[in-house]
């Protein structure tokens, strides 16, 4: 069968596993291929959301450096202060951790201190002092990677490490092992993560798995051959090389003249973009994989392009959830979602409300969030169980859970979990709760990030 996405996102977290109860540790060094890079990032987005399985907290800071200490500095504090008023919103984090007994004293930034590294770890320490058995979790600031061509972060992570770094505060980033942007040695102080991981191969087993694939390489040995090489360029950042290889590719794909071989040709371009994090690219290629898909199910609704398209939907949404843009997100999987019941395709029903449900919870919209949980879970009770145990549906179920205690009265709850005795017996909570996702453990977690 080969290797996974899943299976290597596995080896990610087993290796931030091998680290966790390190308490020494103040730095941690992703040093990953480029094609290796994204992967790495879910996996920090899932430590910072609800389902995260480990206790410590991310935060995770998208200033960009551009060379000035200062700047840089005063801006990261700047952003954390952000976080708890969010468009001039009453203050929904606090708010949050208030409603879970999480909150054992009040909490505000102070707005008045010198935007430093030093006054945020001051900050952070004060804040993490205000939750309830902060003793158990460290707050790891997780600064994303900067881009192939962006400044080389190496003296600013050497000068902050040398300084004393508070207890329970912890630093996370990922470093390109071909291009060295913190090239620090490891030490007392930083550790250093070089999981064995073969995106490539697990990239290409997707792309076999893809219809668009299964109907298209048996035509043409130079198709096949082309798409390898595609695939292959995303072990490296290199825009220009992707370009004339892609292009290769829709020029090969247009002799063959089928329309499934074209459309996709635009996916599996839109995935290597994404590959090698050149969203703009990755967007276009969606986009007109979108398009063409649409034009074609409109003119015969028995075309076989469904799966492209919905590809495409959640490529293109994974990349607006990428840029923060939730709002455009919901729109795609509200589409997606309309488009299976039309087909009856449960799976991605349940995948669509899901990720919808998701969504709305980030946004502190909690009635909307269950609504759109509840749709999922219920499209996912017409699953098989071996589908059910080995898929999205348990997070669903949590979830609609969690925010059924959360929004919605004693009763409500207990309704909610006899049509899970219903539906899969009196072991239900076997089945849909586990030690990842404890209840303690999402609302932590979620308490903090819902913003």
């Amino acid at each position: 069968m080969g290797t996974s996405v899943a299976q290597e996102f596995y080896k990610v977290q087993d290796c931030w596993k091998e680290i966790d109860q390190n308490k020494k540790w103040k730095l941690a060094i992703w040093s990953v291929g480029f094609q290796d890079v994204d992967i790495i990032d879910k996996f920090i987005g899932v430590e910072t959301s609800p389902l995260g399985k480990f206790e410590d907290i991310f935060f995770h800071f998208e200033t960009e450096y551009k060379g000035d200490d200062d700047v840089f500095e005063e801006a990261l504090y700047k952003e954390y202060v952000s976080w708890f008023a969010p468009n001039g919103k009453p203050d929904e984090i606090l708010d949050a951790l208030r409603n879970d007994g999480l909150l054992i004293s009040e909490y505000q930034p102070n707005k008045r201190l010198k935007g430093t590294v030093e006054n945020l770890w001051k900050e952070m320490v004060r804040f993490k002092s205000c939750i309830k058995d902060s003793d158990k979790f460290h707050f790891c600031a997780y600064f994303q990677p900067p881009r192939t061509d962006g400044e080389d972060l190496t003296d600013w992570f050497k000068a902050t490490i040398k300084q004393d770094i508070p207890d329970g505060i912890r630093l996370v980033t990922i470093d390109y092992a071909e291009q060295r942007k913190v090239n620090i040695r490891a030490s007392s102080k930083v550790v250093i993560l070089k999981p064995q991981l073969n995106m490539i191969e697990a990239l290409n087993n997707e792309i076999e798995k893809g219809s668009y694939i299964s109907n298209t390489v048996g035509a043409d040995g130079r198709y096949r051959q082309q798409v390898r090489t595609v695939i292959n360029c995303s072990q490296s950042a290199n825009t220009t090389q992707m370009d004339k290889e892609v292009g290769k590719l829709l020029d090969i794909s247009k002799e063959m003249t089928d329309i499934t071989t074209i459309v996709g040709t635009y996916m599996i371009a839109a995935q290597a973009y994404f590959y090698i994090r050149n969203n703009e690219k990755s967007d276009k290629y969606a986009d007109q994989t979108i398009t063409e898909c649409e034009k074609e199910m409109k003119a015969d609704p028995a075309t076989n392009l469904y799966p492209i398209w919905r590809g495409a939907v959640m490529l293109k949404a994974a990349n607006l959830l990428g840029r923060k843009e939730r709002k455009k997100a919901i729109g795609l999987y509200e589409k997606m979602a309309e488009e299976a019941i039309n087909r009856a395709d449960t799976f991605f029903i349940m995948e669509g409300y899901r990720l919808i449900g998701y969504i709305y919870y980030e946004l502190n919209q909690l009635t909307k969030a269950f609504e759109n949980t509840l749709l999922a879970v219920a499209a996912g009770a017409y699953l098989s169980e071996d589908v059910i145990k080995q898929s999205t549906f348990v997070q669903a179920a949590n979830l609609a859970l969690l925010l059924a205690e959360k929004i919605r009265s004693p009763e409500d709850v207990k309704v909610i979990e006899e049509q899970f005795e219903d539906w899969f017996g009196k072991d239900w909570e076997s089945l849909i709760k586990n030690d990842n996702t404890s209840k303690s453990k999402i609302r932590r977690k979620a308490s903090i990030f819902s913003k």
